[in-house]
């Protein structure tokens, strides 16, 4: 391969000496670093495919020395895509995202145009999968109260629900998935997993059941908690709506760290104030940021936060692990890893 050209647009400002060390690794690759992050509502319309000209204004300028230099690129690693850079970066040829969500990225249009994507599943799946397991600890030990009696000054006994035992069931066994049920077995808890691809008789190490999608109405029966972890589909769009929510056992706790499509949060509202569901801890919601007069915020035994499970310690070097291994693959002219196929939807 020629030289190539690779511009780094996340995380801005990377330090000269990690651009002087991926230079000497690759000494046939040209390395810039020039960042760009788009606002939310921006990154957000793109996902959706609902990008107006008054919200396209809103993209961060670049610089004609910026442009020149990603109109060269070969590869880019970014959490977003200056408009219409595909009309004027005609080398590109590879784009790494830096999250396991590439919906802003637009992957069927680089898809279109030949240009490879590739998305960092995996990445972020263990700080996830403690955040997941630690708001349903928060739950069943019933924090909130000890929290309320220490602040009023209340010596009373209060004690929570013993872990061990009840029944864990993952929606979706990818990396994120796979590391909830890691940590669920080591608080001695039964952990079924629903996957797309699972056909009846298959298992897997990480899980006491694996169930197909045949099979998800069956999981979800028997779980004490259900945990999210399934990418936006147009398969997972509602997946867990209100006749499934009505299949869980009461007082079931839904956690959702996949994305907000996949929970009908009205009929989840509905759930949580019939005392069906006991409770919910949402880290996504269908509209972020969530707007100040949804009724999530007021729902009975709701567990928000705001689309931050995940840990900025440690992630910029395990993103940039994973695009040093995808780069050597690149330049070797070798499978990418973590390729986005935009037909499946991640």
């Amino acid at each position: 391969m020629s030289e190539c050209r690779a511009v780094l647009m996340f995380p801005p400002g990377m330090d000269r000496a990690t651009l002087e060390g991926l230079g000497r690794e690759f000494p046939g690759v040209r390395f810039d670093n020039i960042g760009y992050i788009e606002p939310h509502g921006l990154r957000d319309a793109k996902a959706k495919g609902r990008v107006t000209d008054e919200l396209l204004a809103t993209a961060p300028p670049l610089s004609d020395a910026e442009r020149a230099v990603i109109a060269e690129a070969d590869v880019l690693m970014a959490l977003d895509l200056p408009p219409g850079i595909i009309g004027w970066a005609p080398r590109l040829a590879w784009v790494q995202a830096i999250g396991a969500g590439v919906g802003q990225l637009e992957p069927a249009n680089l898809k279109a145009n030949g240009i490879a994507l590739t998305n960092a599943a995996g990445v972020a799946s263990v700080p996830i999968a403690e955040f997941a397991i630690g708001r349903l600890l928060e739950v069943w030990k019933d924090i909130r109260v000890l929290e309320r009696q220490q602040r009023d000054r209340q010596w009373q006994m209060h004690q929570g629900l013993l872990v061990k035992g009840r029944t864990l069931g993952i929606v979706g066994l990818g990396a994120i998935g796979r590391d909830v049920a890691r940590r669920a077995r080591a608080f001695e808890m039964t952990v079924l997993a629903n996957r797309r691809s699972a056909r009846p008789g298959d298992t897997d190490p990480d899980v006491d059941e694996l169930f197909g999608p045949d099979g998800l109405d069956d999981m979800l029966a028997r779980s004490d908690a259900v945990v999210l972890c399934a990418p936006h589909t147009p398969e997972t769009m509602d997946l867990l709506d209100a006749d499934r929510l009505a299949r869980l056992k009461p007082g079931a706790v839904v956690v959702n760290v996949g994305r907000g499509s996949i929970l009908d949060e009205t009929a989840l509202v509905a759930a949580l104030e019939s005392g069906h569901v006991g409770a919910a801890i949402l880290d996504v919601t269908r509209q972020e940021p969530l707007p100040a007069d949804s009724p999530l915020w007021d729902a009975p035994n709701m567990y928000l936060s705001p689309h931050c499970s995940t840990a900025r310690e440690g992630y910029n070097e395990a993103l940039l692990e994973l695009f040093r291994d995808n780069l050597g693959r690149y330049v070797a002219g070798e499978p990418l890893r973590n390729v986005v196929d935009p037909d499946r939807g991640y």
